[in-house]
């Protein structure tokens, strides 16, 4: 493409960073100006959540393979330039300091990695990758870069997961030996369970579809199948309702256990195969081993049809609603309810009476979004953000594992220090893929 980011971008941004005064010029611009300096790659849907949570500070530059979803960006910024591609944005990478990124699940990685490597501050939305691999290599590279970075699941800054956390630590359930996450079908945008449809449909004008597929592998333009807002369920692009949910259900007790990896990941059933889309529901089992105090526990997920067993010890009546996570422990189950980890309670009743209100040992919340730009300003450390590459990174390696096993029969056996799974060179392939031409970065 002639549009591509090539070597000579690449090493041109690279040495823009290596160069910059001992290693974060957005700080110092920052607190002169006392604006952060912004680039919004994804300008609607998510973007539209990004150019709210820095109505405050000034962007600099708008990013969207649809024209047409860049006119509120416009309004609040009228001086922004704009950009259908984020490869010519990272040409001028001396207009901004942080980047937030808001593109469909397959489009995070390269924008993402792109904004490190120049030394930028960035907020990607949940999840934080499309695969594995993008997981573990943006991880390694924030923490390589030093730069402030934060994932975009907002329960994170919520009370749920908190009062949770001082439950459990504070030993009201005792020692945690399985977890139970679930949430459902999903309607509207959703195309969990459905084939690649046949024919094309023209592009509308306003719309880039080559950048819009950027790394994926070329497809037709199909009307209300992909673009806009469609393209969750599609293996290509998205990540079905696991890759939409898991980083705020499975954030409560991941935030809490801190469990690293699995040592093995299952689908334990599912409604129908993973060719096109995810299936329309599925049950997912991981197993962590023992960690010094904690013992060895089993983590469970389901989505769509699937169902979760009903939460141990809660009363005839009461409801679990369509979404939540609960730990069971040796003592007593820790329910964590809704989908943004809303509120946290102990079952059963007669329990949480007894244990009363526990100490507060959970960190405090400076607020999700806000967390991240103070970090990027240079006000709080780097890594202050509660779900910064290192954490948000793993929970999302973790969470896609469940994905991979959708896709290859079997319990699969991963070897966290290697970064593979030890039993199944196919479920190593899918860890990653290769790029289209022209969008490839190493």
């Amino acid at each position: 493409m002639s549009t591509g980011f090539n070597r000579r971008d690449f090493l041109r941004t690279s040495t823009i960073a290596a160069g910059s005064a001992v290693a974060f010029p957005y700080v110092a611009r920052s607190q002169d100006s006392k604006k952060l300096r912004v680039a919004i790659v994804g300008c609607s849907g998510r973007g539209g959540h990004g150019l709210g949570m820095v109505k405050n500070e000034e962007v600099t530059a708008l990013c969207d393979v649809d024209e047409g979803r860049t006119g509120r960006g416009k309004q609040m910024f009228p001086n922004a330039k704009v950009y259908t591609d984020y490869r010519e944005m990272y040409k001028k990478t001396d207009d901004f300091d942080a980047v937030i990124v808001s593109t469909p699940d397959h489009q995070h990685y390269i924008p993402t990695l792109l904004a490190i490597r120049a030394g930028k501050a960035v907020y990607c939305e949940k999840p934080l990758t499309w695969s594995m691999n993008e997981a573990l290599s943006l991880m390694a590279e924030a923490e390589k870069h030093k730069v402030a970075t934060q994932m975009g699941n907002q329960g994170m800054g919520s009370h749920g997961w908190r009062v949770a956390y001082d439950y459990v630590k504070s030993g009201a359930i005792g020692d945690v030996k399985e977890v139970h996450t679930w949430t459902p079908v999903h309607g509207g945008w959703f195309t969990d369970g459905i084939r690649t449809p046949e024919g094309k449909d023209e592009v509308p004008k306003s719309l880039d579809w080559d950048l819009w597929l950027g790394p994926a592998p070329v497809r037709p333009y199909v009307n209300r199948h992909y673009h806009p807002a469609r393209w969750r369920g599609w293996i290509d692009f998205g990540n079905g309702a696991l890759g939409d949910w898991c980083c705020h259900l499975m954030n409560a007790y991941y935030k809490i256990l801190e469990p690293g990896f699995p040592t093995s990941v299952e689908c334990i059933n599912q409604t129908g195969p993973a060719i096109d889309t995810y299936p329309k529901g599925k049950s997912v089992k991981w197993e962590f081993a023992a960690d010094g105090k904690r013992p060895a526990f089993d983590a469970y997920w389901y989505d769509g049809e699937n169902k979760p067993p009903r939460i141990p010890g809660l009363e005839e009546g009461r409801k679990m609603g369509n979404a939540g996570s609960y730990l069971v422990g040796t003592k007593g189950t820790c329910w964590v309810v809704g989908s943004h980890n809303n509120s946290a309670t102990l079952v059963p009743e007669t329990l949480r009476k007894e244990v009363g209100k526990p100490e507060q040992l959970a960190p405090k919340s400076l607020g999700h979004e806000r967390e991240f730009i103070m970090a990027a300003k240079g006000e709080i450390p780097y890594n202050a953000p509660l779900s910064h590459f290192g954490y948000g990174g793993k929970l999302t390696a973790v969470a896609l594992m469940a994905n991979i096993a959708a896709r290859v029969k079997g319990k699969l056996l991963y070897d966290a220090k290697a970064q593979r799974f030890t039993n199944s060179e196919e479920a190593n392939k899918l860890m990653s893929r290769k790029p289209r031409d022209g969008w490839n970065i190493v």
